[in-house]
This record gives structure tokens, C-alpha cells and sequence, in this order.
């Protein structure tokens, strides 16, 4: 079988992903085998890099609990840098398609980070590697190769319905109930796998608006998972969810002056599935009080605030906003406990992590490369009108970022490495990966 063949790629793809599915439902050991295993598996995806991409991306969503996908060295995410130098080196002939897009941001963040870290009272080095692993990571997936959108685009409705059937069979098989909250395995937070659930939740809806060759079956999928980011209790994940494809509707719509029809639409067919969510949990005697804004306010709030409330006074007035106490979750853990006697492994606020890690600059330089990204990604949407499915897993993951931190999660940078990528101008041949 000719493995340049679109199908081959396609069902390669499958294999492995539901490999790594597999794997992980009964193994967090990563060892040299099946790193061994992982790069030998990939080694057809050179002659398509874009599927290969799309994999890590949608491992990334919950990146601790894949074996082999947490943010480190000895990872899938290495096994991705090295595809794309072999590629680079003898498909491409040495030649790498450079764009200057958002590089200096990233030396300054790598720059700022080592500075952070030189100062910092912790000395956690394992939290600096990881940033500057996920900084060069970002590198040298958005800035030293050219990736088809339009195979892309193609592949990640496919990867997502995948990834959604495995979460159905793990959490029938695997499933844990953490203080009334749904999660795929005991080890994985329920927030971490609500947000999971939403993202891929947003690829299946947002093709579905763009794509009716495969609607039925996408809203199916997409109705289950959604059920799964509500049983996870995840407020933060279904907000997300629901705003990030309002935004995406809005976005779509307003450029074809179709914007009234689609937001009547959307809000019809978005009270017929709430409400019948709402009733389920009703019928099986399932707790809503977590989705009750009443309740959670008079019973003092999210411990959330109370984080923000401690953290922005104590780095403004120790002077940790010009260089921050130092790269690394860790930092923040240790600061938070002695702060609120809480044990948070961080700050739970993507912008604000950076700012207490690395002060303003950091924080700043984020920011515009979160901005240069979204409107790279946006302006392809002009010729390539799937890229909305990209923007959406960036925006559902930049909402949510508000009340989770994603600053030393893969699945940030890689987005941000896609959303920035220099397309190729040759348009995917359906018939050929």
C-alpha cells in the first residue's frame, strides 16, 4: 500500500491514536519501549506532517493523562520536532520555509524566562526547561515549515470523532465519579477533562456550521461529548464552549450578512439541547448546583477570587511584576499555599500565571503573541473558510484560560504555533496526502 495515500494516512491515524488511547487506560508509564513504539508508528506521517500535527493537538487536550504526551523532552512532542527535521532535511533538501511571524516574541519570553529564573528564590529548573522545551517547540512548528490547512482542516473532524468515541469507551471502562463530577480516570481533574470535552465539542459543532456533508453524524458526537463536559461539572469548560461558538457564528456570519438568521438558529437549536442536558440530569438524579450562579455566589464564590485577590497584591507589592518569582507551576504552588493555605498547582488564570511568573513583559508578550496568531488564523479564514476550526479550539482554550492556566500546556503553544504557520498557498488534493 502506497503510504502517501490519503486513506492509508487517514487509517494510520486512527491506529494511532486509539493506540495511545489503549495504552494509556492502563499504563502512565512511559518507558524507552514505547517511546520506541511511538516514533517507529510515526514514521509515515513525514510524508503528511499535517496529520501527525493534528494527532499531538488533540492528545494535547489532556496531555497528563496520554502516556507519553505530558510537556516534556522525552515525549510525543520530540517525536514531532523530529519528523519535521527529517522532513526539513531529506524531503526538503535543507531548505526551511522560514516566516519571521512572532519570532522575536518568543526570544524575548525565552529571554525574560532565563532572567525570571536567575533571580527567582525557587530555582526550579525543571519548570524553566519545560518553558523554553515549549517555546522551541512552538518555534519550530510555526516558523520552519509550511503546513496545508486545508488537510488539516480535513483531518480534525476525524481525529476529534475518534478521540470522542475513545472518551465514551474510557469512561465506561475507566470513568470516575470525583464529589458527584465526572472524569475519564481518578488521576485526571474533572475541570482539565470538562475543558477537554468542550474543545472537541467545538471542532465537531463548528464543522458541522461550515460542513453539511457530515452534519448528522458531527452533532451526534458533539451532543455526547457536550454531555460529558456537563456531567464533568466544569462550568468553566461549558461556558467556553458556548461562547466560543456564539463568537465563531458571529464571526462567519457577519462577513456573508447572514448574522440575525444564524444567531436565531443557533439560539433555537442551543435551548433545545440545554434544556434536554438539564432534564437528563434531572431524570437521573444528577447535581446542577454547580451550574447555579445563585448558589455559588451566596456560598462565598469560586476559591478562584480568592486566589486573584491574594496573588495580584503580594507580586505587585513584593516587586515580582517586573521579573516575576520564576518559571514554573511549582512557583506559584508554593506561593499560593503560603498565600490562602490552599495546595493549587497554579494560579488557575492563563494571563495571570504569566504575569506572576515572568511580570509584565512576560504577560505582555503573550498577549501579542496570542494576538498575532488569532489574526493570522483569522485572515486565512478569507480562503480557506475551515480554518474556523482552529480559531475555535483557540478561542474555546483563551475563555477558559481565565480560570484555568494553559502557560506550561503543549496544547497553548501548539495552537498558537498552527494558527501563526505561514499556509502553503497549494491547495489539499483530496485524493493524495
Amino acid at each position: 500500500m502506497n503510504i502517501e495515500n490519503k486513506r492509508f494516512m487517514s487509517l494510520w491515524s486512527y491506529v494511532y491514536v486509539l493506540t495511545i488511547l489503549l495504552i494509556s487506560m492502563f499504563s502512565q508509564d512511559f518507558n524507552i519501549m514505547l517511546f520506541v513504539l511511538y516514533t517507529i508508528m510515526a514514521f509515515p506521517f513525514i510524508y503528511s506532517i499535517e496529520h501527525y500535527v493534528v494527532i499531538v493537538l488533540m492528545l494535547s487536550t489532556i496531555s497528563y493523562y496520554f502516556t507519553g504526551a505530558y510537556e516534556g523532552v522525552y515525549s510525543i512532542y520530540t517525536i514531532l520536532m523530529i519528523l519535521i527535521i527529517i522532513r526539513i532535511l531529506f524531503m526538503q533538501k535543507g531548505k526551511m520555509e522560514f516566516n519571521k511571524n512572532s519570532v522575536v516574541l518568543i526570544v524575548i519570553l525565552s529571554v525574560i524566562s532565563c532572567c525570571s529564573y536567575s533571580i527567582s528564590q525557587f530555582n526550579y529548573f525543571n519548570g524553566l526547561v519545560r518553558l523554553l522545551y515549549l517555546l522551541f517547540l512552538s518555534l519550530i512548528l510555526g516558523n520552519t515549515i509550511k503546513l496545508k490547512i486545508d488537510l488539516m482542516c480535513n483531518i480534525l473532524p476525524e481525529i476529534a470523532s475518534v478521540m470522542i468515541i475513545g472518551y465514551i469507551f474510557s469512561v465506561l471502562v475507566n470513568g470516575s465519579i470525583i464529589e458527584g463530577r465526572l472524569t475519564i480516570a481518578n488521576t485526571v481533574n474533572t475541570n482539565t477533562f470538562g475543558m477537554s470535552c468542550a474543545q472537541l465539542g467545538s471542532v465537531l459543532l463548528t464543522d458541522s456550521f461550515l460542513n453539511k456533508k457530515h452534519k448528522k453524524s458531527n452533532l451526534l458526537l458533539c451532543a455526547a461529548i457536550i454531555v460529558l463536559a456537563f456531567l464533568s461539572g466544569s462550568r468553566g469548560a461549558v461556558l467556553a464552549f458556548v461562547l466560543t461558538n456564539v463568537i465563531i457564528i458571529i464571526m462567519h456570519e457577519k462577513i456573508n450578512g447572514r448574522l440575525i438568521g444564524a444567531m436565531l438558529r443557533f439560539a433555537v437549536l442551543g435551548t433545545i439541547i440545554l434544556s434536554g442536558i438539564y432534564f437528563l440530569f434531572i431524570l437521573f438524579g444528577l447535581d446542577v448546583g454547580r451550574f447555579n450562579v445563585t448558589d455559588v455566589i451566596s456560598s462565598g464564590g469560586s476559591r478562584r477570587i480568592l486566589i486573584y485577590n491574594s496573588l495580584i497584591p503580594y507580586i505587585i507589592k513584593n516587586g515580582y511584576w517586573k521579573l516575576g518569582y520564576g518559571p514554573g507551576h511549582e512557583c506559584s504552588r508554593i506561593v499560593i499555599m503560603s498565600l490562602i493555605g490552599w495546595d493549587y498547582a497554579h494560579s488557575h488564570n492563563t494571563f495571570l500565571e504569566a504575569f506572576g511568573e515572568l511580570g509584565i513583559i512576560g504577560v505582555l508578550t503573550l498577549f501579542l503573541i496570542i494576538k498575532k496568531s488569532l489574526k493570522n488564523i483569522y485572515s486565512t479564514c478569507k480562503t480557506h473558510k475551515k480554518a474556523y476550526l482552529f480559531i475555535a479550539m483557540l478561542i474555546c482554550l483563551i475563555i477558559n484560560g481565565f480560570a484555568e492556566s494553559y502557560f506550561f500546556d503543549a496544547i497553548l503553544w501548539l495552537l498558537l504555533a498552527i494558527s501563526r504557520n505561514k499556509y502553503s498557498d497549494m491547495k489539499y488534493n483530496l485524493n493524495k496526502a
